[in-house]
C-alpha cells in the first residue's frame, strides 16, 4: 500500500527546548526558572562583531553572533594562532540575578568538527569584571559526532548571584570529516546563550513570538523508499500536490532543524505517524 501525504507541519515558537512529538499541543506548567538574556545585546573587547549579538535563536545561520580572536595570516604555525586574542562577548542582566546554568550553542560546520580553544565563562557584579567569578574553564571545549550543534552546558552546584556575565573564547581548530585536512579559524560563533535564572515572584518569561512553521521547505530523512514528489511533503500548501510514499510498511521521514525549538504543534494531512522529529 501506498501512502499519500500532502503536508507536514511543524509550528513552533523561537524557544529553547527540543521535543519529539507527533500531532499534539504540550501544556505545561508554569515555569519557575527562564533565559534571562533573551533580547540582550552584548559589548565585546574584539574589534570587529559580525551581527547585533541578540541572544535569540534562529532557524539559520543568520542570527549567529561572531566576534574575531585576530588576524589570519596562512602560515602553517596554526594560521596565526599564537598572535591572537582571548576575546568575550559581555551582557548586562540589568539588576543582580541569581545564575543557576548557561548553555552555549556555537556555529559548526556540515563537514568539520570543532575544537573551540580556550573557553571560559566569568560573572560578575561589576562590570569590569574586578571581581570576577570563574564559573567554567580556562579549558578547550571539542567537538564530537554527537555533540555538534549541542549545547554545552554549565550546571553550578551552587547558584552563583551576578550582574554580567562574559564568554570567552580564542578562535577555533577545525578537522574535516571528509577528508585529512584540519586547520585553525579565528573566529568565534554562537548560536545562542542562554543565562538560566529563577524567576522572580510573579515573574513570566519574554512573550513568545509568533509561531511559524519550521518544517517549511525543509526537505526530510527517508527510512524507506523516497517518496515520489518529496518537496510536497513540505511545501506549506494543502492541495492535490502531494508526495507518495513508495514503500510499505512502517517507514518515517525524519526533519533536522539544528537549533531546539518548542514544538506547539505538529500535523500532516493523511493518515501517517510523525514517527521522530530530530533537533
Amino acid at each position: 500500500m501506498r501512502q499519500l501525504f500532502r503536508r507536514i507541519t511543524t509550528i513552533s515558537a523561537t524557544c529553547a527546548l527540543a521535543v519529539s512529538a507527533a500531532a499534539a499541543v504540550a501544556v505545561a506548567a508554569e515555569p519557575t526558572t527562564g533565559n534571562i538574556l533573551t533580547g540582550k545585546l552584548p559589548t565585546t573587547n574584539s574589534t570587529h562583531l559580525i551581527g547585533d549579538g541578540d541572544s535569540g535563536f534562529d532557524p539559520t545561520d543568520s542570527n549567529i553572533t561572531k566576534i574575531i580572536a585576530g588576524e589570519e595570516n596562512g602560515s602553517a604555525e596554526n594560521n596565526g594562532y599564537a598572535s591572537w586574542d582571548d576575546v568575550y562577548l559581555q551582557y548586562d542582566f540589568g539588576e543582580p540575578r541569581e545564575i543557576h546554568s548557561i548553555n552555549l550553542y556555537r556555529n559548526g560546520y556540515a563537514n568539520a568538527l570543532n575544537t573551540f580553544k580556550r573557553i571560559k565563562v566569568e560573572a560578575s557584579s561589576n562590570e569590569d569584571f574586578s571581581d570576577a567569578n570563574a564559573l567554567f574553564g580556562t579549558a578547550d571545549v571539542e567537538e564530537t559526532a554527537a555533540t555538534k550543534l549541542a549545547a554545552q552546558t554549565i550546571n553550578l552546584t551552587t547558584p552563583v548571584t551576578a550582574r554580567y556575565v562574559r564568554i570567552w573564547q580564542k578562535g577555533h581548530c577545525i578537522q574535516n570529516t571528509n577528508s585529512s585536512w584540519k586547520g585553525y579559524g579565528n573566529g568565534v560563533g554562537l548560536r545562542e546563550i542562554e543565562v538560566i535564572d529563577k524567576l522572580k515572584d510573579g515573574g513570566t518569561l519574554p512573550d513568545a513570538q509568533e509561531t511559524r512553521n519550521i518544517a517549511l521547505g525543509k526537505l526530510p530523512y527517508v527510512y524507506g523508499l523516497a517518496p515520489t514528489n518529496i518537496a510536497a511533503i513540505s511545501g506549506g500548501k494543502q492541495d492535490d500536490n502531494y508526495a507518495v510514499h513508495n514503500s510499505t510498511g512502517e517507514r518515517w521521514l525524519q526533519f533536522e532543524y539544528k537549533n531546539r525549538y518548542r514544538i506547539h504543534e505538529g500535523s500532516s494531512r493523511a493518515p501517517i505517524r510523525l514517527s521522530l522529529i530530530h533537533i
